[in-house]
């Protein structure tokens, strides 16, 4: 056998000792050694907590100390061990060497014993050939020797039968031997089973004996002994008794089993006084930790003898005071131990003390076994030493109270109720100190002054206990009621910073008071006092405090002064309050609960300081006695009534009289009464008087859910006219209105109040004179509104055909004014059309004040606004020259409340006027009312408007006797126009208007935004300007052109309000539309320097001049004074006038019908396919085209202007061709282009290509929405060379007649501005359009004749089709096209396709004659395909 290669792990035994010195691992070693420490500390954890503080420091150190002097040894070996290699090879060596030859030496002896003495009669047996042939053929060995057997194999035990018969015979010998004997009374429990007996003592011990044999003289054998002790407080779970003291106590017991004649009466005596001891010890141990963790000084040990008694001292704190004050001062002792009668028995428990026997058997005689613990005794003797103290307590207590003192909850305390009737958390709770056995007086939650000089009487002398509870009484009531007031959104305090309440009458009023500020009523407080009332109760008185703030030395403020450092008070009044008029009001109930007679409270108190009495169960009280009623109450209804009083002396100031504070109906709350208001100024005398009688009561009353606010009943009588509206049915009609409360600013309240009666006798004014109207059937006005609704504050009318609108009337007091506003009658009504105008209205309403006359205004201008509303006032990009410029179609701008101005794209201007009959006035806004050869600054002049708007005139308007004139009769231009700097128009205006006109009133009162303005552009129509102005000399339309009386037209109409409408200063025509002095005047009436025809001037003829809706409008002539009211049409003068421009700056008549059709969208056959528009659109478009096309002509060299023969008609010439723009002449709507090659050219164009040209101008140019770019990128084709121009037109052919070709699988449309898509080339608008040494065209091709899917179902909805914008470059020199690329280099993937398809297509065309414009488009249209 080799040696090991580490010396160090070589074990060697007393055979091998080489050099006589054995080895170990040091591993093993450091193994060893921290298992004997572990050990250690496990047998120490166990043992420590079983001895005392200084034995337990003791085997600590001796532990610590055996452990470091190990762990030293240890690393001195581990030190020397790093160091001694050599020492250790060496010895390896030697140790090598010498079991070498201690091999050779044995090895030596070995032979040779063998040679000696074995070999010498050793013999070869012979071949057991039997057992190899069993082995070889059977693969057993059956022939094995029993001597081997016998030695090897062991014995069969027993089977389970024999065994339980042994048992059950041993069972049977076990029950003999106990019958036998005497057994112990506690060792009766037992249990026999398995050959063993088995004696249960509870809470002791458990031994396990049997028996060797079944003779009567073979002692007991003991088995087991099991210790059923346990600590459950200090024992951790763990045995109280260690495995060696089990032994010695097994062994001890045994011998007294041995040699007696009561073996197991010994055996208990032995056990049972073990147990004890160790119930003792426990007890013991449980006690020092009481000691040492918690209870310290205030309990004690006195005495433990082991195995016999334990007496432990309590309440030591208690019996030291009392030690103090006397010397035989009672010391508290409680003691465990050994039953001296029985000592078989168990421990058992004596008191000094000594108690009463009932008190003994509530806490036990004897020990608990089953759960030890000194401290629920402790605790059980307190319990019952605190019952008895408080009991002694109490009886010296209930005399001085009024209810009944009881003990109960746990840990057990006196209930005391010091007031009565008394809340749980208002008694006074006697507790007495578990470890210190003094008395403790608490409220649950209170802490107060008096509760420690309480605790100091109950433990010391108890002659003050009376004084000290009435204080206790006293303060606790103070509490009641600061804790009363807390729902009242106050806090109370108990003192004030007052300066002067020595020389005042609060000094006379008890100390216990307290002060509760009135909730939103500052410098006023309830003062509540509590004084003793004896024998047992309180008594409360309350007083009202007025203060002032004031600084520290009482002087008074002043205004003006710095009050920032006021922050004394200065009691000013004290008012006694009483309680009973406070808390008894007209509701309250008269009969009371009698009270209780003196002699039967006499025999109550007797019985209740005896012990007697039983409280029985009474009503159940309906507030907690915790809560002062009538503290809250007093502070409640002083908080009520004093708003009611501030506001009074406001009211009275203000002249507006009222009643006396009173408690409403069914005691809901406070009322006052307003009884009179004065007369409202700017209302006649008359109207206030009559809307005094019409209010029945004023009731102002104060509400505080969910809010604190003013509410004003207003009562009124309705009888004035019916309405709509189901609550304002019946003989009255109630109007409330909410303010809100301001504590400190009754003045703001006042005004409110005040204002809503100005606003409703205002409102009421004007609906007076209404009511009488509308209820008159012979006025006709119920044909033309209906009052939806009117509450005294608001009136609600329904107008318009079936009363779709709907108009409220009120006034604002702020304003001044009444207030009109305009919506409309369920959401499915058409929008209100006069919202645009509600200013001008508010204006006539305010100025007229007559309701008739707004609503006659209303009902006859609601069809042609409602006509208005179908102008479209979208906001178009790019329809001007400028294309980031956005333009606004049409703008509606209110003048009057009859006038309004429509402004289209910036540039034209209508003036329309509402008149009377049906009838609408229209001009052209452009021209000055005072010289129509001028045109307003900003609109440009509309041509041909008089015919267009001839085309809408019906005889229902002008009648049928009017003779039609001619357009060149009706364009007559006026005269000129003299100098008007010298006139003051504005004297001359004011002088003579009347209040009957919207636009004719009264200087002072602003009108329209425009009123002051001449005729300016949409861009400062808006602008404000001033009447005082002098640069602005021409007044505005809205001053001096009214709306004129539908008898001023020459037609006689029978206004339904004819006979009823006479506003003040009215005209005496009977219309809501009167002639003003500052009427239009007629264009050939006038007499200017160098006229023609000289007649009186404007100036001089005010008070005659025709009204411009006269039959004038159509013919110049002079209008009598006489001719209002007159259907009669005087031939006008004929006249030769050299232009017919200025046709439009005389009115043209229309009627509502004719309006409508004018401003209704619709189709125009030329134009089918094109969005609907409004005739006045079409027109107006056509107009601001053919504007541009006049300054296209003149901007581009390559047009030539010549000079029409007719106006209305743009004639120019191009290289080779002339064209000629008009309006369709019998439409007026539509521009239409004849193209005429010049004579040299004559056979270069041919009919077809003339007419794709007119056709394309016609719907792709002069079309919605009329953009002047498109015109301009038009004229720019026109610089092409003819051969170039032919190939566009070809392009134009495809696009107007998609469907000729079906080989196309395109379809293609010409740009004429740039698409958004393309915004990086140049911006989205601009002519798309270039003709210079190159020529940029761009096509936008959408893909068409596209098969559909056999398997797509029909109901799928279809794609969208393919589209793409190509921007082509044709080179004009080189005859080649190509894509533009400019900007990013062709990011379309599909533009990539068309670029290279084209590229194809080039190099294939090599004809230098034919333009390649038309091939390349059609080879596109034709073969390309995206991928």
């Amino acid at each position: 056998m080799p040696p090991t290669s580490e010396g160090h792990n070589m074990n060697m035994g007393p055979g091998h000792m080489g050099m006589g010195v054995g080895t170990i691992s040091l591993a093993t070693l450091i193994d060893f050694i921290v298992q004997r420490t572990y050990h250690e500390l496990v047998v120490l954890s166990e043992i420590l907590p079983r001895k005392t503080d200084m034995e337990r420091k003791i085997e600590i150190v001796q532990y610590a100390s055996r452990t470091r002097q190990l762990f030293i040894r240890l690393l001195a070996l581990v030190k020397w061990a790093n160091s001694a290699s050599k020492v250790d090879k060496c010895v390896e060596i030697c140790n090598f060497l010498e079991q070498q030859s201690m091999w050779f030496v044995e090895t030596a002896d070995t032979l040779s014993r063998m040679s000696r003495e074995t070999l010498v009669n050793a013999r070869l047996p012979n071949f057991s050939l039997p057992c190899a042939i069993d082995v070889l053929t059977l693969g057993t060995y059956p022939r094995l020797p029993k001597c081997i057997r016998e030695k090897i194999v062991p014995p069969d035990p027993i089977t389970p039968t024999e065994k339980k018969q042994v048992l059950q015979r041993l069972n049977q010998v076990i029950q003999y031997r106990l019958v036998s004997c005497e057994l112990p009374q506690q060792m009766r429990k037992l249990k026999i089973e398995n050959g063993r007996v088995k004696f249960l003592v509870e809470n002791e011990f458990q031994v396990t004996l049997t028996l060797m044999e079944d003779s009567p003289v073979i002692p007991w054998r003991l088995l087991d002994i099991d210790i059923l002790v346990e600590d459950h407080e200090t024992g951790d779970g763990k045995a109280l008794v260690h495995s060696l003291q089990i032994g010695y106590i097994h062994r001890l017991a045994q011998s007294r089993l041995l040699d007696n004649d009561k073996p197991l009466h010994d055996l208990y005596r032995v056990l049972h006084s073990f147990c004890q001891s160790l119930q003792l010890e426990v007890l013991n141990s449980q006690t020092q930790k009481l000691i040492r963790e918690r209870l310290g000084d205030s309990l004690s040990i006195d005495e433990y003898a082991m195995g016999k008694c334990l007496t432990v001292s309590y309440w030591k704190d208690h019996t030291k005071k009392e030690k103090e004050k006397q010397q035989d001062a009672i010391r508290y002792k409680l003691s465990v131990h050994v039953n001296e009668e029985d000592d078989a028995k168990q421990l058992c428990v004596s008191h000094v003390p000594s108690m009463l026997p009932d008190e003994c058997r509530r806490i036990g005689l004897t020990i608990q076994s089953e759960h030890l613990s000194i401290e629920k005794l402790l605790m059980q003797t307190i319990e019952v030493r605190t019952r008895s103290k408080l009991k002694d307590l109490s009886y010296s207590i209930q005399r001085f109270i009024e209810g009944k003192c009881e003990i109960k909850d746990l840990p057990l305390a006196l209930h005391v109720p010091v007031v009565y009737p008394c809340t749980s958390s208002e008694q006074l709770r006697i507790t007495v100190d578990a470890q210190r056995g003094i008395l403790l007086a608490s409220l649950p939650s209170l802490e107060l002054p008096v509760m420690q000089d309480l605790e100091e009487t109950l433990n010391g002398d108890r002659k003050n206990i009376q004084k000290h509870l009435v204080s206790l009484r006293l303060q606790m009531t103070i509490l009641r009621c600061d804790k009363s007031v807390n729902c009242l959104h106050t806090e109370a305090c108990h003192s004030l910073p007052l300066v002067n309440q020595v020389d005042h009458g609060l000094d006379d009023l008890p100390k216990h008071r307290l002060y509760v500020p009135v909730p939103k009523q500052p410098n006023h407080y309830v003062v509540a006092c509590v004084e003793d009332n004896p024998p047992r109760s309180v008594e409360l008185t309350y007083h009202l405090l007025e203060t002032a703030p004031c600084p520290a030395e009482g002087t008074e403020v002043e205004i003006g002064e710095d009050n920032s450092v006021k922050t004394f008070l200065k009691a000013v009044r004290l008012v006694p309050l009483d309680t009973f008029a406070f808390t008894n009001g007209p509701y309250t109930s008269i009969y009371k609960e009698p009270e209780e007679s003196e002699i039967e409270s006499f025999h109550r108190k007797r019985k209740l300081l005896l012990g007697e009495y039983l409280e029985p169960v009474g009503k159940k009280q309906k507030t907690s006695p915790y809560f002062v009623t009538d503290l809250v109450h007093v502070v409640a209804a002083c908080e009520e009534k004093l708003p009611f009083v501030f506001l009074g002396e406001e009211l009275k100031e203000q002249g507006i009289l009222h009643t006396n504070i009173q408690v409403d109906k069914e005691a809901m709350g406070l009322v006052m009464d307003i009884i009179h208001f004065p007369d409202v100024p700017g209302v006649k005398k008359a109207d206030c008087n009559a809307f005094r009688k019409c209010l029945l009561s004023c009731k102002v009353r104060s509400v505080t859910k969910p809010a604190r606010f003013w509410q004003i009943e207003f009562l009124f009588t309705n009888d004035l006219m019916p309405t709509q509206c189901p609550k304002e049915a019946g003989p009255t009609q109630r109007v409330i209105c909410c303010y809100e409360r301001h504590s400190d600013n009754h003045q703001k309240t006042v005004k409110e109040v005040w204002d809503e009666w100005t606003s409703m006798c205002n409102l009421y004014s004007i609906v007076k004179p209404f009511s009488a109207m509308i209820t008159d059937d012979q006025t006709g006005v119920q044909g033309i509104t209906n009052v939806k609704s009117y509450n005294y504050k608001r009136l609600t009318v329904l107008y318009g055909p079936g009363y779709p609108s709907l108009m409220h009337v009120y006034w604002k007091c702020d304003q001044k004014q009444f207030v009109l506003s305009l919506g409309r009658e369920g959401q499915a009504s058409p929008m209100n059309p006069h919202v645009i105008m509600a200013t001008q209205l508010q204006h006539d309403l305010n100025t007229s004040r007559s309701l008739s006359y707004v609503l006659q205004i209303l009902h006859d201008t609601w069809s042609p606004m409602n006509s208005l509303h179908k102008l479209s006032s979208a906001v178009i990009l790019g329809v001007g020259t400028y294309p980031r410029q956005s333009t606004q179609g049409f703008t509606v701008l209110p003048q009057s409340s009859t006038h309004v101005r429509i402004s289209y794209r910036n540039n034209y201007c209508l003036d329309v006027h509402f008149r009377g009959n049906k009838a609408v006035a229209i001009r052209d806004g452009a021209y000055s009312l005072f010289d129509t050869s001028k045109a307003t600054e900003g609109f440009t002049p509309i041509p041909m408007l008089k015919a267009f708007l001839g085309m809408f005139v019906d005889d229902s308007v002008t009648g049928s006797n009017v003779h039609r004139r001619s357009t060149t009769e009706d364009d007559n231009p006026p005269s000129p126009m003299v100098n008007l700097d010298n006139m003051d128009v504005f004297n001359i205006s004011q002088s003579h208007q009347s209040t009957g006109s919207p636009g004719g009133r009264r200087a002072e009162i602003a009108p329209s935004p425009s009123t002051f303005i001449g005729t300016p552009s949409p861009g400062n129509i808006l602008a404000a300007g001033s009447p005082s102005n002098p640069q602005l000399h021409v007044p505005s339309p809205g001053s001096f052109v009214p709306a004129p009386s539908p008898s001023s037209l020459g037609i006689h109409m029978q206004s339904p309000a004819s006979s009823f409408i006479s506003p003040q200063g009215m005209g005496d025509s009977g219309s809501p539309y009167p002639n003003t002095g500052l009427a239009m005047p007629s264009p050939g009436q006038r007499n200017w320097p160098n006229s023609p025809s000289i007649q009186p001037s404007p100036v001089s003829r005010h008070g005659m001049v025709a009204s411009p809706g006269h039959p004038t409008l159509h013919s110049p002539q002079t209008q009598l004074k006489d001719d209002h009211g007159k259907a009669s049409v005087m031939s006008p003068p004929s006249r030769t006038l050299p232009q017919r421009a200025w046709a439009a700056s005389t009115p043209t008549l229309l009627s509502h019908e004719a309006f409508d059709n004018l401003l209704k969208q619709t189709s125009l056959q030329q134009l089918p396919y094109h969005v609907p528009l409004s005739p006045l659109e079409r027109f107006l478009g056509c107009k601001f085209l053919r504007r541009h096309i006049a300054r296209v002509i003149l901007q581009e060299k390559h047009l030539t202007n010549i000079q029409a023969p007719e106006p209305g008609v743009n004639v120019f010439k191009a290289e080779t061709l002339q064209f000629r723009v008009s309006l369709n002449s019998s439409t007026l709507q539509s521009l239409h282009m004849k193209i005429q090659p010049l004579p040299e050219y004559m056979d270069q164009w041919s009919q077809e290509e003339i007419q794709i040209f007119e056709k394309y101008f016609d719907l792709k140019v002069a079309c919605p929405p009329y953009k002047s770019n498109s015109l301009t990128a038009f004229s720019r084709l026109l610089k092409a060379q003819i051969r170039i121009l032919k190939d566009v037109i070809q392009i134009m052919r495809l696009e107007l007649m998609p469907n000729q070709d079906r080989s196309l699988k395109w379809s293609v449309q010409l740009l004429l501005t740039v698409p958004p898509a393309y915004a990086h080339m140049a911006p989205a608008g601009t002519p798309a359009i270039v003709v210079v040494q190159k020529m940029i065209l761009m096509l936008q091709l959408t893909r068409i004749n596209v098969p559909i899917p056999q398997q797509q179902p029909q109901q799928q909805q279809q794609p969208d089709p393919q589209t793409i914008t190509i921007p082509l470059l044709y080179n004009i020199q080189d005859n080649t096209i190509t894509l533009v690329e400019k900007g990013p280099t062709l990011p379309n993937a599909n533009l990539q396709q068309v670029s290279q398809h084209l590229k194809r297509f080039m190099e294939r065309f090599h004809s230098s004659a034919e333009c390649a414009i038309y091939p390349a488009v059609r080879e596109l249209l034709t073969n390309l395909v995206l991928t």
